[in-house]
């Protein structure tokens, strides 16, 4: 097998919660930008340790908005159209959604922000 430039190997020795990953094996990933295998990733979040993780949201906005249903709703005071207060901070506007293998499954919301890598599953030698 061919792998893609700008890669590192990673033994698995802890558990990860993903039959994808056994315990052992040597997981491959790539700086380079492509399709990962299984969508998992390894990520530096800015001022912590990386995890390993699936990428659960990979539409891109106007995807989103093609197959968003029309919602109609009543009014509130967060609705009214002079009113400058967002009920959602602008923080979670731009959010990646994992899967962190380490933490039990657990999904965990990273600003896009505050990502300084993202790099992506090549190959998982077993």
């Amino acid at each position: 097998m061919e792998l893609p430039d700008l890669c590192y190997g990673v033994r698995i020795e802890g558990v990860c919660d993903t039959p994808y990953l056994p315990l052992g094996c040597l997981a491959v990933f790539s700086k380079t930008d492509g399709t990962a295998l299984e969508d998992i990733y390894a990520v530096e979040v800015q001022g912590e340790l990386p995890f390993l993780g699936k990428w659960m949201q990979k539409e891109t906005s106007e995807e989103r908005a093609k197959s968003r249903r029309k919602v109609f709703m009543v009014p509130t005071p967060m609705h009214i159209p002079d009113s400058r207060i967002s009920p959602i901070a602008p923080s979670l506007h731009h959010v990646l959604l994992f899967k962190d293998f380490a933490n039990s499954g657990k999904l965990r919301l990273v600003p896009a922000s505050k990502v300084r890598w993202k790099h992506r599953l090549v190959y998982v030698q077993k």
